[in-house]
């Protein structure tokens, strides 16, 4: 009788070939620590090692569940009555089983090599002995090979102690055993590259517990009373770095994306999450990992429900009905009602499930949320939008993945995208399904989602159809109240914003003009105008008034002396009218406008005390003597009632000149009222008229009663659209009018001006308050790049440190020595942070900084990088002798920024590297022969968050250009000088040097 017989390729075809990724070989030995009862499960990745450490805190395994089920291929441990007899720790609820085809653990194969499993189990009994084992995944490579021909070395270990290196090794020489036994049965294999990566493979369990002990992360070690599952991997799969590394230079979360919101907090019930994953990235010598799935990184659920414009959430029952809740911007609609007309009063075989998801809008003027918060949204959707699943709480693959729009919520958009509204990758959301309700939906053996049966295509439809008929009910205005409410409110919403931006401009150009104003006014003071004018003043009234005495008539002498004192009045009027700048009413003014204001009172009250009132009394003082010399006499009461009605007169002219532009605006205003009324007529007139000639053109005894009636639903409401709109419009400018006649009444005609201007203040406030903060910006790019520099000469450091902690454990003498040089130098390494050489350079005041300072601040902070590359530094004599007088926190963090842009492009150069610092007129020169600019990147180099850098973003040369702007200092590309591929300028009006 013949018998089906196994070769050991079939594992290899069940679990590397099977798996689509190693984010769902990850995703997988998730799930099985998530069915392990652990509470977190964290990888460890050492790139340079080429080591993957992957630990939960689970049940574990006794060496009997590893020899009968994590080496058995296809175990029924988790189906059915197995399921329940598997231990649970006390006090935690069961948990939903989430792989049972029994080839999960394989997917080990597809991130590396080979792998040391170490498990330590805890059972109703206790804590029982660790299990290690190891397995090289080439072996079920081999063709030819049976299972059975294969053997894997287990050894146990007792009462809560690790195996050293040496345990290991002996592991290692029983394994090396199998493969030479093999190699001779196999003489035409070549097994030589599995015992090369046996003999590299080096893993010391108790010395790596050591290495996260000291850096005080016990939580997931299996010495003493713990257990849990660890398996450490070597050489991993090359494609694991490089998908983490491609992430870093395009930062779009490629590699993170299918692996954050493995356990659901955000879309169902609220609660802590039932296990927590951890991916950490190890850099040589470093004292930390880099933590790629923080949990703020995924969605939250303060986003889902107070930062989406639009949300939905609600349950699908048995018949694939929808029944929930749906806000579109603030408008809630409770008992929402999206049937499925595919149902036909049947039961659906994928059952029931809940789907909630929230809606981001596009554009920032058509949303409830703005500025940063909105921003920082959008990019998070930018990487990670989509609708997710989630069973029993744990996400399936690729669901979620913007790149796989599984409900083709894309491919409708671009048929439409105003007609069927959604976009995948604003929305944020999850189907929420149960192993108990939706057991017909199957993963496939890849762990690529789901099945293709019937079960999938009826999820699939049920919810193409929720999200159609979601459009066309509340986001499309085809003659629905709903949809037109919606367009309305988004277009409200474009429309205050684009008032907003009116009311900004006309806002600025007024604050333009009065400091213009300003400008004129302290530049004639400071030119000493108002002296000279009031000088000149002074003689020609002497002047006139000895004239004016002179004459023999004594009448029309006294008259003439009277109209010289009125003429030098309306001079010295005029004077103070000329350095008078009146603030614009109703707009808030910047806090150096505000600075300028203050400036120029206490110049008026000078002009005025000091100027002005003493040539008033002049004036006077000058009439009477003159007089008196002449023995003319004055009338007193003549003089003052002529002063009077001259000032009076004058005074009305101001008052009627303001009057007449009040009345004016009122006028126009009242024109503009005007017009839109009769425009609103107008329309309403027209659309009258055309419904009245198209029920001319047509003849109703032709058509049945429902196209009558259609066609008189469809007039009605033209004619109600029409004149709604424009009631609309009119009710609010009548709102707005009102507002503004009631606050005119009650304040004198300041009130309106003053709310405008308190509203305008805040907002300028809140504003400056974000420009304040750039400077701040500009000491954080400084320390970051010097923090850079630091952590490269450092690192040499760290690692003598770890190699003088592995000498030190076997010396008693050695080990409080090294305990103390650990924390003194971890102390250290903390606050070295945060001083650099740049920060004693941050005063706030202009200083002459010299060529040479510069030469050498740059060599002292790149000497490293200078050296590593073999570059040339080249200053001409001219920059050397060259000073420019400026604030040294704008210079230095700007030409730190070009210079390390400049080591980092000239690392992609095989030879001649240099760098060249220049100078000429007004401009100093920044030159490298590096990559050359593209023509297209020369303008957008200075945006923010544009950079060709892999992992670059996009801030450094973005925040220099506007630092050195505020200082009248400019960066721009240049073209290079000879021999030079790249160049940057920047102009500074006070360089100088010998010529």
């Amino acid at each position: 009788m013949a018998r089906i017989r196994t070769r050991a390729r079939a594992v290899d075809m069940l679990g590397r070939q099977q798996i689509a990724g190693t984010q769902n070989a990850i995703n997988e030995l998730f799930k099985n620590a998530h069915d392990a009862y652990a509470k977190q499960v964290r990888i460890d990745f050492f790139e340079d090692e080429s080591t993957l450490l992957i630990r939960d805190d689970g049940v574990g395994m006794t060496k009997q569940d590893f020899e009968e089920k994590w080496l058995v291929l296809g175990t029924e441990s988790k189906t059915g009555e197995n399921r329940k007899l598997q231990f649970r720790p006390k006090g935690m609820p069961l948990r939903p089983i989430t792989g049972e085809k029994g080839i999960g653990r394989l997917a080990i194969a597809l991130l590396g090599r080979q792998v040391l499993v170490l498990s330590r189990a805890v059972r109703t009994d206790g804590f029982h002995d660790l299990v290690m084992g190891l397995v090289h995944w080439g072996l079920f490579e081999m063709p030819g090979l049976n299972l059975e021909d294969i053997e894997i070395p287990i050894k146990t270990f007792p009462g809560g102690t690790l195996p050293g290196l040496d345990e290991v090794d002996a592991l290692k020489a029983t394994l090396k055993k199998c493969v030479e036994r093999l190699g001779e049965a196999n003489p035409d294999l070549s097994f030589r590259t599995i015992l090369a990566e046996m003999k590299a493979f080096q893993p010391d369990p108790a010395d790596l517990d050591q290495f996260f002990a000291n850096r005080g992360d016990t939580s997931l070690s299996l010495m003493g009373d713990a257990s849990g599952t660890h398996f450490i991997i070597a050489p991993t799969n090359p494609i694991l770095a490089i998908e983490i590394s491609a992430e870093e230079k395009s930062q779009d979360y490629g590699f993170r994306k299918q692996l954050l919101g493995f356990s659901d907090q955000v879309f169902g019930a609220q609660g802590e999450p039932r296990i927590s994953t951890s991916f950490q990235k190890w850099a040589s010598g470093a004292l930390a990992g880099v933590e790629l799935l923080e949990p703020e990184t995924f969605f939250t659920k303060e986003e889902l429900n107070s930062r989406s414009d639009h949300l939905l959430q609600g349950i699908v029952d048995e018949f694939g009905q929808f029944k929930g809740t749906l806000r579109v911007y603030e408008q809630k609609y409770d008992d929402v009602i999206i049937p499925w007309p595919d149902a036909k009063g049947t039961r659906t075989e994928c059952g029931p499930f809940e789907v909630i998801f929230g809606y981001l809008m596009g554009r920032e003027m058509e949303s409830l949320v703005a500025g940063d918060t909105f921003s920082a949204l959008t990019e998070k959707l930018d990487k990670i939008g989509g609708l997710y699943v989630y069973r029993d709480s744990i996400r399936i693959l690729p669901y979620g993945d913007y790149s796989f729009d599984w409900v083709e919520v894309e491919k409708r958009r671009n048929k439409g995208a105003g007609y069927y509204f959604f976009s995948f990758r604003r929305m944020f959301g999850a189907v929420l399904l149960t192993r108990t309700q939706n057991e017909t939906l199957q993963e496939k053996a890849g762990r690529e989602g789901f099945q293709q049966n019937r079960s999938y295509s009826e999820l699939r439809n049920i919810l193409i159809n929720l999200l159609i008929q979601l459009a066309a009910e509340f986001f499309r205005g085809d003659n629905n109240e709903k949809g037109q409410l919606f367009e309305r409110t988004q277009a409200e919403m474009r429309k205050r914003a684009e008032a907003l931006s009116r009311q900004q401009k006309t806002s600025t150009e007024k604050r333009k003009r009065f400091a213009k104003a300003l400008d004129v006014f302290f530049a004639s003071i400071k030119a000493k105008e108002p002296e000279a004018a009031i000088e000149e003043l002074s003689k020609l009234n002497r002047s006139r008034m000895e004239t004016a005495s002179k004459i023999e008539d004594q009448d029309k002498a006294a008259a003439a002396l009277v109209r010289s004192e009125r003429e030098a009045m309306a001079s010295l009027n005029g004077l103070r009218d000329k350095y008078t700048c009146r603030r614009p009413a109703g707009v808030a003014l910047t806090k150096e406008l505000t600075r300028e204001v203050d400036g120029y009172r206490s110049e008026r009250e000078r002009l005025d005390s000091k100027l002005f009132g003493p040539f008033e009394e002049e004036i006077a003082r000058t009439l009477g003597e003159v007089a008196k010399q002449a023995k003319l006499y004055i009338d007193q009461r003549k003089r003052l009632e002529d002063r009077i009605k001259t000032l009076a007169a004058e005074r009305q002219k101001q008052l009627q000149d303001a009057v007449n532009q009040a009345r004016e605006s009122a006028s126009d205003t009242r024109k503009t009222v005007f017009d839109i009324t009769q425009k609103a007529m107008l329309a309403l007139d027209y659309t009258v008229k055309q419904i009245e000639s198209d029920l001319n053109r047509t003849d109703l005894n032709s058509l049945t009663p429902s196209k009558i009636e259609s066609l008189r639903k469809n007039w009605e409401e033209q004619l109600t659209e029409i004149e709604s709109r424009h009631r609309d419009a009119l009710m609010a400018a009548r709102d707005m009018l009102s507002s503004l006649a009631e606050n005119l009444r009650g304040s004198d005609g300041e009130e309106p001006a003053q709310i405008m201007e308190a509203l305008e203040h805040r907002m300028l406030a809140l504003e400056e308050e974000a420009d304040e903060n750039f400077e701040m910006v500009q000491l954080g790019l400084a320390v970051a790049i010097i923090n850079h520099e630091f952590a490269a000469a450092i690192r040499n450091v760290r690692q003598s440190v770890q190699e003088l902690g592995q000498v030190s454990r076997n010396s008693s003498a050695l080990r409080p020595l090294y305990q103390s040089i650990r924390t003194n130098f971890e102390h250290l390494d903390g606050h070295l942070k945060l001083f650099t050489p740049l920060q004693r350079r941050l005063y706030r005041t202009a200083q002459m900084i010299s060529g040479k300072s510069i030469r050498n601040y740059v060599t002292d902070l790149f000497a490293n990088r200078i050296e590593r590359h073999r570059i040339t530094l080249e200053c001409t004599d001219n920059f050397l002798k060259s000073t420019i007088e400026c604030y040294p926190s704008t210079l230095y963090p700007a030409i730190i920024n070009i210079v390390d842009n400049a080591l980092f492009w000239l690392g992609s150069v095989k030879s001649d590297r240099k760098i060249l610092f220049d100078v000429s007129v007004g401009e100093l020169i920044v030159a490298n022969t590096g990559p050359a600019i593209e023509t297209r990147d020369e303008k957008r180099i200075f945006e923010r968050g544009f950079s060709r850098k892999p992992g670059g973003r996009g801030l450094g040369l973005f925040i220099s250009s506007r630092a050195l702007e505020a200082e009248k200092m400019y960066l721009r590309v240049d073209t290079p000088p000879k021999g030079f591929s790249v160049a940057f300028n920047i102009s500074a009006p006070t360089l100088k040097f010998p010529r």
